[in-house]
């Protein structure tokens, strides 16, 4: 008996282990799915009935097309586990990413429940943000807009920023706006250059920034939304760079005039408009107008009288300049004298009268004697000043005024910096300013004048921009980005993703990568290991390490038949914890597309970890607090450089103000996020002899 009973029970557990590897009680034991020879509904060991085997063979399911059985799978998954995650621990150590409402709404699409799929999608996007589920979505919208076969009214684009008849003289310029689309706006392109955008709305927001040339900018914004209705807004830009021109027109630079009040009499001439002209202490004020005549009387005392001019225009340029004029009480007598020589010698004619002579002097003789000299003190042609500005010097910031001034004994009929010409009205005395946009090391600028008769000058200067250290990309957060793991269906699509994601992080410019080619074989020859151990948190981790890394970006490229996915995450090497994690999500694996959504993924790091600066507003041990908060959207671990302006370096010389080196204090790591402030904490002791102060300056790495 007793050995009939054992025999029963080993048959009995005989029979229930061959029903659960035979798939479990959703699926009859006997009934196979195959399509193109493919078996689908299939797991990868024994199927135990929890969430996680529900949803492995949900998703077998849905890759076969056995939509029906997917979503029986999906609704258990569900009723296990109801929350949609990346890297959900299933048991132990062993993780899985886990999209059970996404794919339940993918499911539904297929069999044509675009309702109840929309609901799914959301749900899921609602729960943990994915690539696909954004696509899938816009596949849902796109069918209930066609089975709706409702008549949309076209896109409207309103910008903000950027609008009509803008003027700026910013070189980078930031074109902002708003689209809204009943049909969801899906595609916004800006100068035909596309936005990174997954997920259509029916009110998109855009931002772009737009290199501005001089002159009139045409910026072409086009969007189409999920019907594939196109709409355009065309905005014009300015680009301004170049102050308002200053012409005196009755007196020179230097001169020597007779009378104790003068009228300077002259033009500004602006192509954006002028907005107001100040001279010494007193403010002219204008309407924009683009050409505008003014006199002024101004009062001298005896000797050299400094007389200050500064002219603003609207797009914030402004023309700086200094005319000198000599009063000598002395010289209206020696005009009467020389008269009454000239009259004891000859008849005079009508006296006539000299521009450069002043307000309503007689010409009676002495004055071309002065004029002459001036003629001969400043040479055959006319005097070229640049103010401020040595031949060779080295300033610390990106953009700067050539501010100059020509005069002559003939109009002065043109002005070019670099070759390109000034907008000036001809006369004897300009005064001109162009802003300059500088890039890193020597920048040589050529000034070229010319007059009326031909005659022409030149002057080259060399200006050095020099980074300040704590604004050089090798001051950024340093980031390993190491080859990604190939799952699914490879093809020569998977092996062009690493390439193309480290040259979209240097395009970014955000980060400094500190691994690519001889750097990371090395490390790699270090360790004894290939690429493909790099998969390997722990071994990716000391690769890392080796390399100076700060962080690390590992991650997988899942490849099916007809999509591609892209997981990247960032860890910190030092802790070892996540820091973001992103992806993207296409089904169409031309090259073109690849580099698109790779360029999306490197975006979204981008925009996760923004360059922030500040200012120091407490410092209490190693804690420092620093002015920005939750809306700046820096993270906990991210570390930020604190740092101190110098005294400003003035050049000898010229005494211009050429900026101010920087001093680096010290590093600190994010430890929390309040409202309105961050606290770091010092990772090491400051710099010695340096001490933390109220109002340092602060950029997050």
């Amino acid at each position: 008996m007793k050995i009939k009973k054992i025999l029963s029970t080993i048959l009995l557990l005989t029979t229930l282990i061959s029903i659960g590897l035979t798939g479990g009680c959703n699926t009859p034991p006997d009934k196979k799915y195959f399509k193109d020879g493919k078996q689908y509904g299939v797991v990868k060991g024994l199927f135990r009935e929890r969430w996680w085997n529900f949803y492995e063979r949900g998703c077998s399911f849905l890759q076969g097309g056995f939509y029906p059985e997917a979503i029986a799978d999906f609704r258990e998954a569900l009723s296990q586990r109801d929350r949609d995650q990346r890297r959900a621990r299933t048991y132990g150590m062993h993780f899985i990413d886990y999209f059970p409402h996404r794919e339940l709404g993918a499911a539904y699409f297929h069999t044509g429940n675009f309702t109840e799929a929309q609901k799914q999608l959301e749900e899921s996007l609602s729960q943990a943000d994915s690539g696909r589920a954004k696509y899938c979505l816009n596949e849902v919208r796109t069918a209930i807009l066609k089975s709706a076969r409702t008549e949309t009214a076209p896109a409207t684009i309103n910008v903000s920023a950027g609008g009509a008849e803008a003027v700026s003289n910013r070189f980078n310029f930031k074109v902002a706006g708003e689209v809204k689309d009943e049909a969801y706006a899906h595609k916004v392109a800006v100068n035909n250059d596309p936005l990174f955008i997954e997920l259509a709305e029916k009110k998109l927001e855009f931002s772009k920034e737009v290199k501005l040339k001089k002159g009139l900018n045409e910026i072409k914004i086009k969007t189409s939304d999920l019907l594939g209705k196109v709409s355009e807004k065309t905005v014009a830009v300015t680009g301004d760079f170049e102050g308002p021109q200053l012409n005196l027109k009755n007196v020179a630079d230097g001169q020597e005039v007779a009378q104790d009040k003068i009228v300077l009499s002259g033009a500004i001439a602006d192509a954006s408009g002028i907005t107001s002209l100040k001279i010494n202490d007193q403010q002219l004020a204008y309407n924009k107008e683009r050409d505008v005549e003014f006199s002024y009387t101004v009062q001298l005392h005896e000797g050299n009288n400094t007389i200050k001019l500064a002219a603003n225009d609207v797009a914030g340029n402004r023309t700086n300049g200094e005319l000198n004029l000599v009063y000598v009480p002395k010289l209206a007598l020696r005009r009467t004298l020389h008269k009454a020589v000239a009259q004891g010698r000859t008849q005079r004619r009508e006296p006539i009268r000299l521009a450069l002579a002043g307000e309503g002097i007689l010409d009676t003789g002495e004055n071309r004697l002065f004029t002459a000299a001036l003629q001969e003190q400043m040479g055959p042609a006319f005097k070229l000043t640049l103010k401020e500005l040595a031949e060779k010097q080295t300033v610390f910031y990106a953009t700067m005024y050539i501010d100059g001034s020509v005069s002559g004994p003939d109009d002065i009929a043109s002005v070019k910096i670099n070759g390109s010409p000034l907008s000036i009205k001809p006369g004897k005395n300009i005064f001109f300013s162009q802003l300059i946009e500088l890039q890193p090391g020597d920048n040589k600028i050529a000034i070229e004048v010319q007059d009326k008769k031909g005659t022409t000058a030149s002057k080259t200067v060399t200006i050095t921009y020099q980074v300040p250290a704590v604004m050089k990309i090798g001051s950024r957060m340093s980031v390993a980005v190491l080859p990604f793991e190939q799952k699914g269906n490879t093809t020569p699509a998977s092996s062009t993703v690493y390439d193309n994601l480290v040259a979209a992080f240097l395009n970014q410019e955000r980060f400094n990568i500190v691994s690519r080619g001889p750097e990371l074989e090395a490390a790699l020859r270090e360790l004894k290991l290939s690429a493909t151990d790099l998969t390997d948190k722990t071994k990716a981790l000391q690769v890392g390490k080796i390399i100076a890394a700060e962080c690390i970006v590992m991650g997988t490229v899942n490849e099916s038949k007809n999509s591609i996915e892209i997981y990247a995450r960032l860890i910190n090497t030092e802790t070892s914890g996540l820091m973001d994690a992103k992806d993207v999500y296409a089904e169409d694996k031309n090259l073109a597309q690849i580099q698109f959504i790779v360029n999306g993924l490197a975006w979204k790091f981008k925009h996760s970890f923004p360059l922030v600066e500040g200012i120091v507003i407490k410092a209490a041990g190693k804690d420092v607090y620093v002015d920005f908060g939750t809306a700046s959207r820096v993270k906990k671990d991210m570390k930020f450089i604190i740092y101190r302006e110098g005294e400003a370096i003035v050049h000898p010389v010229t005494g211009k103000k050429l900026g101010a080196e920087t001093k680096e204090l010290g590093e600190a790591r994010i430890i929390n996020i309040l409202e309105d402030m961050t606290i770091g904490k010092l990772i090491a002791d400051v710099k010695a002899g340096e001490q933390i102060q109220i109002k340092d300056k602060i950029i997050t790495k």
